[in-house]
């Protein structure tokens, strides 16, 4: 697919999703589209929809749509859209971008320095007060343009400029930056870095080791039955790669940090840091007072990248140039020499020009790097206190719930007469990727959307939501993506461990069934007169309203449930259930913004445990024709128990599968690393030796054999047992 052809269906897309919606247009579903994108690209975290336009006070036009704050690297973005559409001029050029941007550096600058006068229950109101009450706090401002037309300036970097003494990036995202983040496999903009620009001549290095196609601990693709051979690319778990031992000028890594934000870090390492913080008081410590001893104190930073370019001097080995950077270890020492040059005070006297980090950097091809990247980020902190949510993206549940959203057609509806499927993407951007494939409006491209519409597509964040809400924890799910997920996939192992049976089809049904209610009320805000008004808060009611609704069935009727089976078979909520969301979406938003609540700003309020105690607390008008509707927990209880026990049947068959497949000479290996060691018992022994034997012997291990022959090789690799033999 041609950049061309891309522009072309996208507006097509636009402009149906604006029909279809009743209350939206183009230019709206552009903006829901780009962002979504960027956040999944890890450009910024959560986008919040904030359209304000006007005069400021010293008469100057002001325009914005919306902003995001980063809680890794402290900065504030801020979003302006243009859209074109397909009957207008599909440029725009330097004067176009420099109009756009002032208009949002107008508003940045009424809004630190007035109150603006919004009203108090707005996002506008939010914004303008957290931009004039905590400036000092953002570390820089980031600008957006998104754009569906071409950029047709000359030049590519925009200059950055100051605001209250913050500095500020200016970004424009025009349809040809879109589609190439869209194209890519990583699904994440290149961050390229060249030396000689930063005023350094290079990085001292050394190269430590080099190996071609050797075996790695990576998920390969899935081959689904429904899906063609042009839909996965199915390479070996082989990779190659090369590691560099370098030592990096502290000021160096500042001024990246600086640039590049939290756009360094690996997904992982970036959930980590904004879980504990920006400032480690043990390396701000060192920073202030001993940056000499830096390099002796500290364990040093893991990175990869996916092209260096390497010189030799006569001082020795140098990097002048890495491509797609990422740090996967050592955010936390990245951020604090940032934030404490940034927060020094005028008699702090920070000099870092004697500070040194050891960086390891290993060089990855570009096709493998997005498979085995969160393999290094884990294995290099598995030593560290960072918890293994951290690490969800890897887990088998994932790989699960992709095998039923491939596997599991919904129930056809309104006449359809060809199977549709919820699509789950486990990996970042695999739907468009899907999707790129094709030619718009080839037969191939209407198959693939017809097999799996855009609005039946589940993101990881979007499954965690909908459970997290099912869990009646809506505090937590307004906290943010990087909250969510974390505790999400904290409950998730913990079950997973304890007994992975049951997350089986009847849990991805009731995901899906979640996912339906949790989009129909979506629907049902956009009817009500308050969200026209004020366009605020929607996230926050939607999920506060149904955990309401879910807390009181659990705690009022203890032996019913919402009849989830009906809303699966309907791919749609009965309307005794559309009612009942609806009157509570307008208690929720009252209760949200009432003058009594105790912080002012609403989403903060939302995000705290007490707004959701006294939730709980409250009377809410639950009707009589929707407890009608519930159904008996028994029902529910016996499908679970059947869904368990095919699920229990298909793991006996995946684990004998497994042993299979590695062959007798893995469990050899295996056998021969624990017996060495002594670190197996006699069971274990006898069931490794049967596992090592089968083509010798003709026995096959039992089902509950099968399953301890797993358990005994994962406890050896908890002991330190490699992944893979040579």
């Amino acid at each position: 697919m041609t950049v061309e052809e891309y522009r072309e269906q996208l507006l097509e897309d636009m402009a149906v999703a604006a029909a279809a919606d009743g209350n939206s247009t183009a230019d709206k579903e552009f903006l829901y589209y780009v962002t979504d994108v960027l956040a999944t690209g890890e450009e910024f975290d959560d986008f919040i929809e904030c359209h304000q336009e006007g005069i400021s006070h010293k008469r100057a036009n002001i325009e914005i749509d919306g902003y995001a704050f980063d809680d890794a690297d402290g900065s504030c973005c801020v979003f302006i859209l243009d859209y074109h559409g397909p009957f207008e001029n599909d440029s725009i050029n330097a004067k176009d971008i420099e109009i756009k941007f002032n208009l949002i550096r107008h508003f940045v600058e009424e809004a630190i320095n007035y109150n603006m006068g919004f009203e108090e229950s707005s996002q506008e109101y939010e914004f303008n007060m957290l931009l004039h009450e905590k400036a000092a706090e953002i570390t820089k401002f980031r600008f957006y343009i998104l754009t569906d037309a071409y950029n047709r300036q000359r030049v590519k970097n925009i200059k950055d400029i100051e605001i209250a003494g913050i500095n500020v990036e200016r970004n424009v995202w025009d349809i040809s930056r879109i589609f190439d983040i869209i194209s890519s496999t990583s699904q994440k903009e290149s961050v390229e870095i060249i030396f000689d620009r930063m005023g350094v001549d290079g990085i001292p290095c050394v190269k430590a080791v080099e190996y071609e196609n050797v075996k790695a601990d990576i998920e390969l693709p899935i081959k689904y039955e429904n899906e063609s051979i042009e839909e996965v690319i199915m390479p070996d778990n082989t990779i190659t790669y090369s590691s560099y031992l370098a030592v990096v000028p502290g000021q160096v890594l500042n001024d990246l940090y600086m640039e590049f934000g939290s756009r360094l870090l690996e997904g992982n390492v970036r959930s980590f840091l904004s879980a504990r913080g920006k400032v480690n008081k043990s390396i701000q410590n060192t920073i202030k007072n001993y940056p000499e001893m830096f390099f002796a104190y500290n364990n040093g930073i893991a990175a990869t990248a996916t092209e260096i370019d390497t010189e030799m001097t006569q001082e020795g080995l140098v990097i002048k140039r890495i491509k797609d950077l990422q740090i996967v270890n050592g955010g936390q020492t990245t951020a604090s020499i940032a934030y404490t040059l940034l927060t020094q005070r005028k008699d702090d006297n920070v000099n870092i020009s004697k500070l040194y980090v050891p960086m390891k950097i290993s060089v990855l091809d570009h096709s493998m790097s997005e498979r085995i990247i969160p393999k290094i980020s884990e294995y290099s902190n598995s030593q560290n206190k960072v918890d293994a949510s951290d690490f969800f993206s890897n887990h088998p549940f994932h790989i699960r719930m992709e095998e039923y959203s491939r596997k599991t057609p919904a129930p056809a509806v309104q006449g359809n007469q060809y199977q549709q499927y919820w699509y789950y993407e486990r990996a970042k951007g695999q739907y468009n990727q899907g999707k790129m494939k094709f030619k718009p409006k080839s037969s191939q491209m209407k198959q693939y959307e017809m097999r799996y519409p855009a609005s039946q597509v589940i993101k990881l964040v979007d499954l965690a939501k909908y459970m997290e809400i099912y869990n009646c924890v809506p505090h937590i799910v307004s906290k943010g993506k990087q909250a969510l997920v974390r505790t999400f996939s904290n409950e998730i192992k913990r079950q997973w461990d304890k007994n992975d049976e049951v997350f089986n089809v009847y849990y991805f049904k009731r995901v899906v069934s979640l996912a339906i209610i949790f989009k129909a009320t979506d629907e049902i805000i956009k009817q009500k007169a308050w969200w026209k008004e004020k366009h605020s808060y929607k996230a926050n009611v939607i999920a506060y309203a149904m955990s309401i609704l879910f807390d009181y069935i659990r705690k009022n009727c203890k032996d019913y449930s919402l009849d989830f089976g009906k809303i699966w078979s309907q791919q749609s909520i009965y309307q005794e259930l559309w009612q009942q969301m609806s009157v509570l979406c307008d208690e929720v938003y009252e209760y949200i913004t009432e003058s009594s609540r105790m912080v002012e700003n609403v989403t903060e309020w939302c995000k705290r445990e007490l707004c959701w105690e006294r939730a709980q607390n409250r009377e809410w008008l639950i009707q009589d024709s929707f407890i009608k509707t519930l159904v008996p927990v028994s029902e529910i209880k016996d499908i679970q128990k059947d869904a368990k026990a095919v699920r229990k049947i298909a793991n006996e068959v995946d684990d004998l599968k497994y042993i299979i497949s590695v062959g007798e000479n893995y469990w050899n290996q295996v056998y021969e690393w624990g017996k060495g060691r002594k670190f197996l018992t006699d069971m274990e022994d006898s069931l490794l030796k049967m596992a090592k034997s089968i083509s010798i012997t003709g026995k096959i291990p039992s089902d509950r054999q099968a399953k301890a022959i797993i358990r005994t090789r994962d406890r050896l690799i908890g002991e330190g047992m490699p992944l893979t033999f040579s």
